[in-house]
C-alpha cells in the first residue's frame, strides 16, 4: 500500500507542479498588475512555495515521506502568504464596486468586542486545554484485539 501511495504522490505531484506553477505565475503577474504594496515580499513567497514543492516531490521520489511532507505544508503556508501579500489591504475584493471591497481596517472588531473576546479566551481557553489533556490521558493505551476480546468476555 505504501508503494502505491507513493506512485500516487508522484504522478499527483507532478500534475501539482504544473497547476501550482500557473496559479503562482498569475497570483504574482495580478500583484504587479495592481501595484500591491508588498509586491517583493509576493514574489519571495511564491518562490519559495515553488521551490518546497518540487522539493517535496523530489523527497518523494527518494522515498523520504518525512520531509516531503514538511516541504509540502511549508508549500501550503508560503503559498497562502503568497495570496495574503497580493490581497493585502484587502481581505476579499468586491467583484461588482471596489466601494464594497472587505478591507482589513473595515473587517476589524470594535475595541469592546475584543475585549469581551479576549476574556472569554482567557478563561475558556485553559479549561479547553484542560479537557483535551484529560481526555488524551483516558484514552492513552492503544485498543488490540485482546482487550476488546477481554472486555467482550466480561459482558457475556
Amino acid at each position: 500500500m505504501r508503494l502505491d501511495a507513493r506512485k500516487l504522490a508522484l504522478r499527483s505531484g507532478l500534475l501539482t507542479v504544473v497547476v501550482a506553477a500557473i496559479f503562482l505565475a498569475w497570483t504574482v503577474a495580478a500583484a504587479f498588475g495592481n501595484a500591491a504594496p508588498l509586491v517583493g515580499l509576493v514574489v519571495l513567497c511564491a518562490a519559495v512555495a515553488a521551490a518546497l514543492l518540487i522539493a517535496s516531490v523530489l523527497a518523494n521520489t527518494r522515498d523520504r515521506e518525512g520531509w516531503a511532507f514538511g516541504f509540502g505544508a511549508g508549500t501550503v503556508a508560503f503559498a497562502v502568504l503568497t495570496l495574503w501579500f497580493a490581497l493585502f489591504p484587502n481581505v476579499m475584493p468586491s467583484s461588482t464596486d471596489p466601494a464594497f471591497t472587505l478591507t482589513i481596517e473595515n473587517a476589524s472588531s470594535t475595541d469592546y468586542t475584543l475585549t469581551i473576546m479576549t476574556w472569554a479566551a482567557v478563561i475558556f481557553l485553559p479549561l479547553v486545554l484542560l479537557y483535551q489533556g484529560w481526555t488524551y490521558w483516558i484514552f492513552r493505551k492503544r485498543v488490540s484485539r485482546t482487550t476488546i476480546e477481554k472486555a467482550a468476555a466480561l459482558v457475556h
